[in-house]
């Protein structure tokens, strides 16, 4: 009789949805548990990589044209990354600028492995560096962790976020508006770093620029050699541009409000005019004339002279202020004539000091720019010469990606990693 009775409760199925039940719902509950976490792990990670974002485009945006801007960078950097939080506290990057001990290792400042590292964009690949003038982005990269909540009962306290981002400060691909822009084309010559071979360096901040034409001269001063071919007439659109095109552009940039007429970006091609066609140089004297100021409203000309900054040319000698592309040349041996299709690399500012013109000799006077002063007294009915200097200043708009001469930036960065 009792074995009966074990029989029927053994065989007896009643409960048992009521058990699959319940062991159902536990197993949806951890899983859903376990779900939260990852998903608490995937926000906070979206959340990082908006910080990092932050910070590094904050940082980039203070780059210059040397290392005395470095700990700003730095400083925006970390500022922007507090600024921007987490879910689970303020997202606190390290400065990365002196030398320290972490996890048993010294580390030196700008360490590539630290919280902000300065270095250069170039070709898809970051370098870290601290040459001031070549440093054209910051890398800002972090890895924390995040506390769990169900993920503790099999012993997983945090779960880890990482999240690194590079934002590049570089010349422009166009002028954008509010600079008045003159067909005229330069070279990347005053840029040139022979050790390297390259261009992307701000060695030629403040350098002059004397753009010649003559039928028997070209020296810049009695018994020293000068390169007739350092810029040309240019297209601001990339079609090949005639003299009255031109001319129509001087006139615009001679106007209280230009029109914003510079639609050929960099990397792509325009067209250079070696000639000086007089009535185009008439228009680009007059037009100088009426609208040099003094003093500069952008202040000195400033060139880093072994690491120090020195005066190039003085706000208060007066001075035209436009903004003119750069094409792509060879320096060694000098360009060439500048003609036919030439790569435009960016633009940049440049300040038109004074002009050379034949008999007339120079339009500024007494003149004020040790570059002309071989010239100005002087007459030549064979001669014409444009004076100016690089201004490394802001300009245009979105950033270009390639390695060019740093001689502006853009006013709008770009996140490339």
């Amino acid at each position: 009789m009792r074995f009966q009775r074990l029989r029927d409760r053994l065989h007896n199925e009643r409960g048992n949805v009521l058990l699959f039940t319940f062991t159902l719902l536990i197993l949806l509950l951890v899983m859903g548990g376990f779900a939260i976490d990852f998903a608490f792990q995937a926000a906070a990670r979206t959340e990082l990589q908006r910080s990092v974002d932050a910070a590094a485009l904050a940082g980039a945006g203070k780059l210059g044209f040397d290392d005395t801007v470095f700990g700003t960078a730095r400083a925006f950097a970390r500022d922007y990354g507090i600024r921007n939080p987490i879910r689970t506290g303020t997202v606190e990057l390290d400065l990365n600028d002196t030398v320290r001990v972490q996890d048993g290792q010294t580390l030196q400042p700008n360490d590539e492995n630290g919280n902000i590292v300065l270095g250069i964009w170039n070709a898809g690949t970051f370098t870290p560096s601290l040459a001031g003038n070549q440093v054209n982005a910051v890398r800002c990269q972090i890895q924390t962790t995040i506390p769990t909540s169900f993920l503790r009962l099999l012993n997983i306290p945090t779960l880890p976020i990482a999240a690194s981002a590079v934002a590049v400060s570089n010349p422009p691909m166009l002028p954008g508006c509010g600079t008045p822009i003159l067909p005229i084309a330069v070279t990347p010559c005053a840029f040139y770093d022979a050790g390297t071979g390259q261009f992307n360096n701000s060695n030629g901040c403040g350098t002059g620029l004397t753009w010649i034409s003559s039928n028997n001269i070209c020296d810049n001063s009695p018994g020293s050699s000068q390169s007739c071919n350092s810029a040309a007439w240019a297209s601001l659109d990339g079609t090949n541009w005639t003299s009255n095109q031109h001319q129509s552009a001087i006139a615009n940039a001679g106007l209280e409000n230009p029109a914003c007429n510079a639609t050929a970006p960099a990397g792509t091609n325009t067209y250079l005019d070696n000639g000086m066609v007089q009535p185009t140089f008439n228009l680009l004297r007059e037009t100088f004339r009426t609208e040099r100021t003094t003093p500069l409203p952008g202040g000195d000309i400033i060139r880093i002279v072994n690491g120090s900054p020195t005066v190039a040319y003085p706000a208060s000698a007066g001075g035209w202020e436009v903004g003119v592309m750069m094409v792509s040349t060879t320096c060694t041996p000098g360009p060439g004539p500048l003609t036919g299709p030439r790569q435009i690399t960016h633009y940049t500012k440049f300040v038109v000091t004074q002009i050379f013109d034949q008999n007339a000799g120079c339009v500024v006077t007494p003149n004020a720019d040790p570059q002309a002063a071989a010239y100005c007294g002087t007459s030549d009915p064979s001669l014409r010469a444009v004076f100016g200097y690089f201004r490394c200043d802001t300009l245009g708009q979105v950033a270009t990606l390639d390695p060019v001469p740093r001689s502006s930036l853009a006013t709008r960065l770009r996140l490339v990693k």
